[in-house]
């Protein structure tokens, strides 16, 4: 039954010495855009909100929340306008192998790493806080 199966011709044959296109579709990357912009405004306005409510605890912070308390205006626009420069570049420019993942890794951390990164290391302090708190009784 199977042996009678004919390939399908999709019309459009790859030359051998060619790779396919790598780039993904525009309204994809206008998605991911999108998405490093969304989460960039919701950070740069999240972190000033951690940043008074650790000034009133009074409480003292380990060095990663320190350290992105003080970055965090220069180091967020770095990396998500960065994100979204990359994204389109990717979509003009067609990258060699070892940039194109190079390119991919870094929308990869940005995007996907990053945010919860940066989530784990506001609300540590806090948690710590809590976990005092608790052992108290």
């Amino acid at each position: 039954m199977l042996a009678h199966i004919i390939p399908v011709q999709t019309g459009k044959e790859l030359p051998a010495n060619k790779p396919p296109n790598s780039r993904i579709p525009w309204p994809f990357a206008l998605a991911c855009c999108l998405y490093y912009l969304f989460v960039y405004r919701g950070l740069a306005t999240a972190i000033p909100v951690f940043v008074k409510l650790f000034d009133g605890l009074g409480v003292v912070l380990p060095l990663p929340t320190r350290l992105l308390m003080a970055t965090y205006s220069w180091l967020f626009p770095v990396l998500f306008l960065g994100a979204v420069i990359l994204t389109i570049a990717k979509q003009i420019v067609i990258l060699e192998t070892i940039r194109l993942r190079i390119a991919n890794l870094f929308l990869i951390l940005v995007g996907v790493v990053f945010v919860p990164l940066v989530l784990l290391v506001m609300y540590s302090p806090l948690s710590v806080l809590m976990w005092k708190l608790h052992s108290i009784k």
